[in-house]
């Protein structure tokens, strides 16, 4: 019988070091070649809402198999609903041969946040201890947890395009980690004055960021501009940054800024270096220069993810 695995079970099963390792495998099973996985597929209504798919294969490993997302995007969900709504179908994943249903939101919610975070480990500063957060929803929660978790941030910058989400997550986090200096500005240029570590998450529509006022040394992480209807970065950020990606195909197909950027002959076609050829150590960020990791996110990291989640619900169960 198939079986379903709610938030409860995906949040009991993951956290952020387990994370780290699953994002670890799956970009280095795609950057490997070990994968199949078309671009996602993108179906828009006229309110505003999308319907992503994401198939994928993976041919070798503990997460070797099968599996397809579904997930419906509305960002105009106001109160506690969350954006994304959907499931990940996993075929063959259960001991039975059956197939299995994991939640597509959560598994999104931890998987781009932990992609973020590898990025960062590999990439940022050892003693960066500055942190912008751009952007007030679920994906600035779980920047904020993960990248806590990896770099001894002493100070948190927060702007958003709302103030009253602003503030919220500013009285979120002081909840959870009092010992931070945690401040809120109404402009992002100040936001980001200073700032070591910047992560842009946003569902916005228009550049709200660009190369000028940048910090000289910096990681960046922009995840919120994952399809072509939205913009977080301005074109000329990229002439500016050593670029990193997720998946070439993948970022170069779904990101605007980035044919924006082309366009204006500010950066090659196919230009960055996918973050599954750097997971075995080789990279060492001597430079004083910038680091970006645009990710737009991918199937493999779901498949991983959710089988990862099912094969400890059954590996539990079973002693």
């Amino acid at each position: 019988m198939m079986q379903y695995f709610n938030r409860e079970k995906v949040e009991s099963a993951l956290n952020i070091p387990l994370g780290l390792k699953l994002s670890k495998t799956a970009f280095e099973l795609h950057s490997s070649g070990h994968v199949e996985q078309p671009l996602r597929n993108i179906i828009p209504s006229e309110d505003g809402k999308i319907l992503g798919t994401m198939p994928a294969y993976i041919r070798k490993g503990r997460y070797a198999g099968f599996g397809v997302k579904s997930v419906l995007v509305d960002f105009e969900r106001v109160g506690k609903e969350q954006s994304h709504e959907g499931s990940i179908l996993l075929y063959s994943a259960l001991p039975d041969g059956q197939s299995a249903i994991v939640d597509a939101a959560s598994i999104t919610e931890l998987r781009t946040a932990a992609a973020s975070a590898l990025a960062t480990d590999i990439l940022a500063k050892q003693d960066a201890k500055r942190l912008a957060v751009l952007g007030t929803g679920v994906q600035a929660k779980a920047h904020l947890l993960s990248i806590l978790s990896i770099r001894p941030v002493e100070e948190v910058f927060l702007w958003g395009r709302n103030q009253e989400n602003t503030l919220a997550l500013e009285a979120w986090l002081k909840t959870i980690k009092p010992e931070i200096d945690i401040r809120v500005f109404s402009k992002v240029q100040e936001a980001v004055i200073g700032a070591d570590i910047i992560c842009t998450v946003t569902a916005s529509k228009e550049p709200f960021l660009g190369a000028q006022v940048l910090p000289q040394n910096c990681h960046i992480n922009a995840v919120g501009a994952s399809a072509p209807a939205f913009q977080e970065l301005m074109p000329d950020v990229y002439s500016s940054v050593e670029l990193f990606v997720d998946s070439l195909e993948s970022v170069w197909s779904a990101s605007r800024c980035l044919t924006l950027a082309e366009q204006q002959g500010l950066i090659k076609h196919n230009s960055g270096i996918e973050i599954g050829q750097l997971t075995n150590g080789c990279y060492t960020n001597t430079s004083k220069g910038r680091t970006l990791f645009k990710s737009v996110g991918l199937a493999v990291q779901d498949l991983v993810f959710a089988r990862e989640v099912v094969n400890q619900y059954y590996s539990v169960k079973n002693n």
